[in-house]
């Protein structure tokens, strides 16, 4: 079938979708029989809601019955399921442009309404939409916030829409299956399985879909007999006639591989027509591709004609003006244009059913598509090439953005570690001086005792100002060594790591680290307060780290740990004081570090991006999201972990497990 006329086929269907359908008498009861406008809308929102799934040209009947009834009574609920029933029904008719237009309104509506339950069908949609167009990153994003809903909804509730339908572990196992199929498409044979296997384990108990995909999935990894396998498994529940297609198509693409083209024929004749009952253009493209591969030695003439159909579909489906328009309606969700669309689309099916009327010859029509199909292969070559350099470029711009980042954060770390050392060095410096103006003092007393006569020299008084002199000599060497072993640490900090271990007593780095912490931000913010309270195990003794490493994490650490409980104090909660804890403990082959706070905690949403690079909690300019992200590259380097415990309002304890 020539892709015009298929594409003429399409429109029939879905203009004579807008017909009323025959009405079955239940729902002739629910029209008749409901007192109301409100209660006619609700019996039909339920009985309706697997027409689109099983009936589509009747569910869009209904679907626009059951907007107008809504935009009567004011519904915003019933408005946003017509649109959802509108989308979906054109989904399964192929028209994947209106499909994704009233997936969109129907987002819209929810979000109007606060309803977030409701969202989960149309994003369904949506994510099958973009699957089947072939832009698997976005139906895998779409597969995502499906995920994001359900995990929000909890066990216990689910959209009041699927109310009958199996409660979220069993949408999320429908989740698990359709990211399988998406990494599948996208080459991703392992990511697939994983989540394949999910589906399929729920699958064993209450759901008829996940074998399809495990097939697939063994297919693709050339494992014939055990995909043949999954694809024979008995069905049972509801399944999508859409599943049955790629059922029927999977087999006949094992019996292709195997060489049994009576079977592979056989399965694809049976593909194909429940496809064109469906108006399913893709199972109607891969199984006419499957059969242009069988009838090639035996019917060179039905090959061609199966060839010309799935060229003609694969063109209609992925066509540049066909995703160009997908995407308007997506990001723009405007009517505006689409006749013009329709009119121009209707001319170009027109001048090509008069053209291809021309080439009916066998041999010259493949040769044709084959120009076409390799015309195509290097434009598409070319465009890959372009978004590859772009792409490249991107990713220097970030490399480099990245590195300054990093040098950024690593200096904010010295300078508030210098504020901390500036402080530490200033006791014993004016240990020094005063010992040195006594000493000065004593030397002047002691001159003048010198100066008198012998008879009037007290020989005592002269000893004991020689012994002064010769203790506060002491207290200044004592306290210079005492100034040198602190630039000595900041200089350790301040250089480059070396990437050497060195045997380090872990509880006098710790004990540094975070007396530098306290007073640097004390020398920041003088009104600055909190209690660290510490308790080191004695036990530990040395272990070998990379001293300067280790002391930026403790460092960082600290440091976060003093902001949590200074932002609490600020919200002036009543007998509230800020502690900050630092303790070391020995277990068994490890050494734990931990650092707490009593601060507000951490929510527990946050807590598994808590490590990311560039993400935090702290106000904009504030924070390069850096510090926890380098903290927790740097334990990995040591073999050890670094784990958080947080609940919101009570606090969080950061752990560092390092091996002796």
């Amino acid at each position: 079938m020539p892709k015009t006329l298929f594409m003429i086929l399409l429109m029939v269907n879905v203009s004579a979708s807008n017909a009323q359908p025959e009405i079955s008498d239940s729902l002739r009861a629910i029209l008749q029989n409901s007192r109301d406008d409100s209660s006619k809308v609700k019996r039909l929102m339920f009985a309706c809601r697997y027409l689109p799934f099983n009936q589509p040209d009747s569910g869009l009947y209904y679907a626009d019955s059951i907007i107008r009834l809504s935009e009567k009574i004011d519904y915003g609920y019933g408005k946003a399921i017509g649109y959802f029933q509108k989308g979906y029904s054109y989904s399964s008719l192929g028209d994947y442009s209106q499909a994704i237009l009233y997936s969109h309104q129907s987002l819209r509506m929810h979000a109007e309404i606060g309803d977030l339950s409701g969202s989960y069908p149309a994003f369904e949609t949506l994510a099958y939409v973009h699957e089947e167009l072939g832009d698997y990153k976005k139906a895998l994003e779409y597969q995502l916030q499906i995920r994001e809903v359900l995990l929000s909804l909890g066990d216990s509730a689910y959209n009041r829409y699927y109310s009958q339908i199996t409660p979220t572990a069993g949408n999320i196992a429908v989740n698990d299956y359709h990211i399988a199929i998406i990494y599948l498409q996208m080459g991703k044979v392992d990511s697939a399985l994983k989540y394949g296997t999910l589906a399929f384990s729920y699958w064993q108990q209450k759901w008829s879909s996940a074998p399809v995909v495990m097939g697939d999935i063994f297919f693709a990894k050339g494992d014939y007999p055990t995909a043949l396998n999954y694809y024979r498994m008995p069905i049972f529940g509801r399944i999508h006639p859409l599943d049955s297609v790629k059922n029927f198509i999977g087999r006949a693409n094992v019996f292709q591989k195997m060489k049994e083209e009576d079977s592979c024929r056989w399965y694809a004749e049976k593909g194909l027509g429940i496809a064109r009952r469906l108006n399913y253009a893709k199972g109607i493209m891969q199984a006419s591709e499957i059969l242009s591969h069988v009838y090639e030695r035996t019917d060179p003439q039905e090959s061609v004609k199966f060839l010309r159909l799935s060229m003609a579909i694969k063109d209609s489906l992925y066509s540049k003006g066909r995703v160009n328009q997908v995407n308007s309606i997506a990001f723009n969700d405007e009517l505006r244009k689409l006749d013009t669309i329709a009119a121009e689309k209707a001319a170009r099916n027109r001048f090509k059913i008069w053209s291809l009327f021309g080439g009916m010859f066998t041999l010259l029509v493949t040769g044709l598509l084959l120009w076409r199909n390799n015309r195509h292969k290097k434009k598409t070559n070319l465009l890959l090439q372009t978004e590859k350099q772009t792409v490249e470029q991107t990713l220097e711009r970030l490399k480099s953005t990245q590195s300054q980042l990093i040098q950024s954060e690593k200096m904010a770390s010295l300078g508030e570690l210098t504020a901390g050392i500036a402080h530490e060095i200033q006791n014993p410096l004016n240990f020094v001086n005063n010992f040195s103006e006594v000493n000065r003092e004593l030397i002047e007393e002691l001159k003048n005792e010198k100066s008198k006569i012998k008879s009037e020299r007290d020989d005592g008084l002269e000893k004991q100002l020689l012994n002064d002199i010769e203790q506060n000599l002491e207290k200044i060497n004592h306290h210079g060594k005492r100034a040198e072993a602190i630039v000595k640490g900041m200089l350790q900090h301040s250089r480059s790591s070396s990437g050497q271990k060195e045997p380090t007593d872990i509880n006098a780095l710790a004990d540094e680290y975070a007396r530098l912490a306290y007073h640097g931000l004390r020398a920041k913010d003088k009104a600055f307060n909190a209690t660290l309270k510490t308790d080191f195990d004695e036990t530990i003794g040395v272990i070998n780290i990379i001293p300067q490493d280790i002391g930026r994490v403790i460092l960082n650490l600290i440091n976060n740990a003093f902001y949590a409980v200074v932002e609490k104090k600020k919200q002036n909660s009543e007998g509230y004081e800020p502690v900050v804890s630092l303790t070391t403990k020995r277990l068994n082959d490890k050494v734990e570090i931990k650092v707490g706070d009593n601060g507000n905690g951490i929510p527990e949403k946050l807590l598994a991006k808590i490590f990311q690079p560039f993400f935090t909690t702290k106000p904009t300019g504030q924070g390069t999201g850096l510090g926890l992200s380098l903290a927790y590259d740097i334990v990995k380097a040591h073999g050890g972990e670094l784990k958080v415990e947080s609940k919101q309002g009570d606090g969080a304890n950061f752990k560092i497990e390092l091996p002796l």
